[in-house]
């Protein structure tokens, strides 16, 4: 599992490996797995604890929190560089609830238009419109056809203030997909290649990698779950 998927800890492995059927009902200590991990010459990182917010406002409770898929939707870019030289850009959509990846998307770059399509495609696949769209306040966001069409589409706006990262999305689906980029090296010759490498990282992101905000699981099992559990308050 190491070697298929580097950038994991014992932590995940572990998540993972109890939510496979084989391993349905097998008490699988933490501690041993952590023991063997490091047996086998891996790296136990200690759990990174949160750094405390300090300066104005720091103890007051102002982000707006998700409470339920497409609740809160961010949406941000990150970049990269092909094997040629050329720059890439990587569209991150995640629903905040959940952390479900709706759309890892490249492309060499990005207009308020394509925002827009790639927010509607996001729509039509879940047939949900979100209630909130959070993001930075670069050009693609604040740009006046976006503007519309959040009025236009009923959905509201949560734009962070300047120098506040935290307000973001706690993780980022290509952040871990960037790290195994920058270890390695570029890959994407082709704007195909790219996509094809973007929307299978999304396909792992979502169904195979254990995230630790959801007690271990998948966002699309979790998805599955709060819905199961909902029934009736959706219906």
């Amino acid at each position: 599992m190491a070697g298929k998927h580097p950038a994991w800890g014992w932590r995940k492995a572990r998540w993972h490996l109890l939510e496979q059927p084989a391993w349905d009902g097998v008490a699988l200590n933490k501690k041993r797995v952590r023991r063997l991990w490091r047996a086998e010459g891996l790296t136990c990182k200690p759990k990174a604890r949160k750094k405390r917010r300090t300066g104005p406002g720091a103890g007051e409770e102002k982000r707006l929190r998700a409470e339920y898929p497409m609740h809160v939707v961010s949406f941000d870019f990150q970049s990269d560089v092909t094997s040629c030289g050329r720059h890439i850009r990587f569209f991150n959509v995640i629903d905040e609830f959940t952390r479900t990846a709706l759309a890892i998307i490249p492309r060499r770059s990005f207009t308020a238009t394509d925002v827009i399509a790639a927010l509607e495609n996001i729509i039509a696949e879940t047939g949900i419109v979100p209630t909130y769209v959070r993001s930075d306040n670069g050009p693609e966001f604040t740009a006046a056809a976006l503007i519309d069409w959040c009025a236009t589409a009923g959905v509201d706006t949560a734009f962070i203030d300047p120098g506040s990262p935290y307000q973001t999305a706690e993780e980022k689906p290509g952040g871990e997909a960037e790290g195994k980029r920058n270890n390695q090296p570029a890959l994407e010759d082709t704007m195909a290649e790219a996509k094809y490498l973007a929307d299978e990282w999304k396909e792992i992101y979502n169904h195979e990698r254990p995230h630790g905000s959801l007690d271990g699981m998948t966002p699309s099992r979790h998805w599955e779950r709060w819905t199961a559990e909902n029934q009736l308050a959706i219906a």
